[in-house]
């Protein structure tokens, strides 16, 4: 990738960035969200993981980021969300009209009705804040144009592959788009050196 390009791709996924920071699609969750989560790692992927959301601690996508690289030799890694903003469950605002609020939580994820640290609970993201957050992650991808985008889970899979023009169930691990593979695999907590190797076959 020549300089310009990259150049490009810093400006226009910075661009993209700027309005995740700054969307409000989701209005029952955004006012308890510190900050939306963003997508980290080589701008010029050969891969692109993409988790459901951002559950994992570091050293969790760490770890599976080294289990990649090192199972299917490639360097080159980007790692990104179907959800940007975490849903939770808190029983701190059910009394209280939070739509007022634009957020509830401060910098340092103290709650601003109790002043204690957030205590809400995370709970999976419900179908329409899936769909209102899909076309950042589909910006996000045509953008970086990676030769692999790896899923992860069946709920990470299904939305994505959707996206892409594949209706059906899923019964294949591995899908092509324009000059994209997009790979099937299982959740995180249960990828392995095993999983490598069943998507070795898919690399050219």
């Amino acid at each position: 990738m020549s300089l310009s390009s990259r150049e490009n791709n810093i400006r226009r996924i910075i661009n993209m960035e700027d309005r995740v920071c700054n969307c409000d699609r989701c209005k029952n969750v955004t006012p308890c969200v510190r900050k939306p989560s963003l997508g980290k790692g080589e701008l010029e992927p050969e891969l692109l993981l993409v988790f459901e959301s951002e559950s994992l601690s570091r050293e969790e996508v760490l770890k599976l980021r080294n289990i990649i690289k090192e199972g299917l030799n490639i360097d080159k890694i980007y790692h990104t969300y179907l959800v940007r903003c975490q849903p939770k469950v808190c029983t701190s605002r059910n009394n209280v009209n939070h739509y007022s609020f634009p957020r509830l939580i401060d910098n340092d994820s103290n709650c601003l009705l109790t002043g204690q640290s957030c205590s809400g609970i995370p709970v999976p993201s419900n179908n329409d804040e899936i769909i209102a957050c899909m076309p950042f992650l589909i910006e996000e991808i045509q953008i970086l144009n990676p030769k692999y985008v790896l899923l992860m889970g069946d709920r990470v899979s299904m939305f994505v592959l959707k996206s892409f023009g594949y209706y059906n169930h899923i019964t294949e691990s591995c899908y092509e788009y324009e000059n994209m593979k997009i790979m099937v695999t299982v959740d995180h907590n249960k990828f392995s050196d095993h999983e490598c190797q069943l998507l070795k076959m898919h690399l050219n």
